[in-house]
């Protein structure tokens, strides 16, 4: 009964974050949205190997005969906070970039451990820990970040090249 409430509860922040954050309009909302995309790829990327393993279980979830991971976690919470994390570094620095990452992944580390504790919504195993969590969980950050900066980058790279070919042509 207390995983159901807890899960649910869970479920409803993570859809009411994502209504509220994916619009925001600070920034562009396709990065948004590319943001949660990539960090739900690299998640499911991830998280299949280690479920399969058996390093880490979520003993109640929803959707049990689909799904091995927790959906709330892996499609709704870590994409969210990912978005949140990006959105928070929007123009930041690089090295203030890199530093803050623990502001994110250390608070969701220290929720999911814990859940692990308290609940039986996930279940570390076979050498399993907070730590390993912790480095996963910032490099996932780093990793998307690093992603939609490429991505900007190339974006203003072809807008660059396009506006350059028009003035080209209106001069022609």
């Amino acid at each position: 009964m207390k995983e159901r409430t807890i899960l649910n509860l869970l479920t409803i922040f993570g859809i009411g974050g994502s209504i509220f954050f994916l619009l925001r309009r600070k920034g562009d909302l396709k990065d948004w949205f590319l943001i949660y995309f990539i960090k739900t790829l690299v998640s499911t990327l991830l998280d299949g190997p280690v479920i399969k393993t058996k390093y880490l279980q979520y003993p109640h979830r929803y959707l049990p005969k689909l799904f091995d991971s927790n959906i709330v976690f892996l499609y709704l919470l870590f994409p969210l906070s990912c978005v949140i994390y990006n959105q928070f570094t929007y123009k930041m620095a690089p090295l203030k970039t890199i530093l803050s990452v623990f502001l994110f992944s250390g608070p969701m580390t220290l929720l999911e451990k814990w859940l692990e504790s308290n609940t039986n919504l996930v279940k570390y195993r076979k050498g399993w820990n907070s730590y390993i969590t912790l480095v996963v969980l910032s490099f996932t950050f780093l990793l998307v970040k690093g992603c939609i900066e490429g991505i900007r980058f190339l974006d203003k790279k072809i807008e660059n090249r396009s506006m350059a070919l028009e003035d080209s042509e209106f001069v022609k």
